[in-house]
């Protein structure tokens, strides 16, 4: 596995994870309705994550890989759990406000990080961040208030708890350092899976749909 500790390779692999992440609005943007399928979407997002980490893992550390688990701990849970509800959020977000609402609340993680990190972690924050924060929460009140299409306060809301959730795994991240990373993203993918999974069949809604 490669370490990516060197500031010259991992600053340029976080702008190119940013400019695939960017793609994420387009593609539900394309769905036909997707506000009719969210589960459906969640639930084949999930499994996706889950089946293709694990197989990273078992590639990478062999037949032992599911050892990793027994690592996660309360760390890995929360942080899985986090990064979870953040993907569950982002398309209830996207299907219901514009992409522009949606990715400016996205765009507030880093203080939502930086807050959850001085409040449970004891980082410090610099004067120059607390300003940035407060500039960009007026912001976003502004965008919220000014938009009165029909749905956009819910999809606002949504947009925030995935820009929270997204900012707890950051933060479980720092926690606890030795946690197995890709493990705790294949737990946040089994979430996504299990929760989908159920709203599907409490609603009785097929998992496949497709027009003919």
């Amino acid at each position: 596995m490669v370490e990516l500790r060197n500031e010259k390779i991992a600053v340029p692999v976080v702008l190119f994870a940013g400019i695939l992440w960017s793609f994420g609005p387009l593609v539900v943007r394309y769905m036909n309705d997707p506000h009719m399928v969210p589960w459906q979407y969640i639930f084949g997002r999930g499994l996706t994550i889950f089946i293709i980490l694990n197989l990273y893992l078992y590639f990478e550390e062999g037949i032992n890989f599911y050892k990793n688990y027994k690592k996660v701990g309360k760390s890995g849970l929360v942080g899985g759990i986090g990064l979870g509800i953040a993907m569950i959020s982002f398309i209830y977000s996207i299907t219901n406000t514009t992409a522009a609402i949606t990715l400016l609340c996205l765009a507030a993680m880093p203080f939502f990080t930086a807050l959850l990190a001085f409040l449970f972690l004891k980082e410090k924050i610099s004067l120059n961040v607390w300003i940035s924060m407060l500039i960009a929460t007026v912001g976003i009140i502004i965008m919220a208030v000014g938009n009165t299409e029909k749905n956009s306060l819910i999809g606002f809301v949504f947009g925030l708890t995935s820009s929270i959730g997204f900012s707890i795994f950051s933060v479980t991240l720092r926690w606890r350092k030795e946690t197995p990373k890709f493990t705790t993203v294949a737990v946040a993918g089994l979430f996504c899976f299990i929760t989908a999974t159920i709203m599907i069949l409490v609603n009785k809604q097929p998992f496949f749909c497709y027009k003919l």
